[in-house]
């Protein structure tokens, strides 16, 4: 956060190292390795998920450049926000 604009910073990918060939900081540094900057055909040739971009925001579709792994029975990531709400308990 840019906290003198009292702003958020959206991640870039690392656009400076990434344009040099470089991988992005978090996953040249991730400890689990859970975060990978690889060619997706790299990914699915090592992994038994699958990688998808496709993500739905209720009924809204939406591509982005940015893959998740799922399973392989699986098309897309479905995001809806009543999955993350909770009923306060009496």
């Amino acid at each position: 956060m840019m906290t003198e604009l009292e702003q958020m910073m959206k991640c870039d990918m690392c656009y400076d190292r990434t344009s040099e060939g470089k991988r992005p900081m978090c996953a040249t540094v991730c400890p689990s390795q859970a975060l990978a900057f690889v060619p997706r055909e790299q990914i699915e040739r090592s992994r038994r998920e699958k990688p998808t971009n496709v993500f739905f925001f209720g009924k809204q579709k939406v591509t982005t450049k940015v893959f998740m792994m799922i399973p392989p029975s699986d098309h897309a990531v479905s995001v809806d926000v009543v999955d993350y709400m909770w009923e306060e308990k009496p």
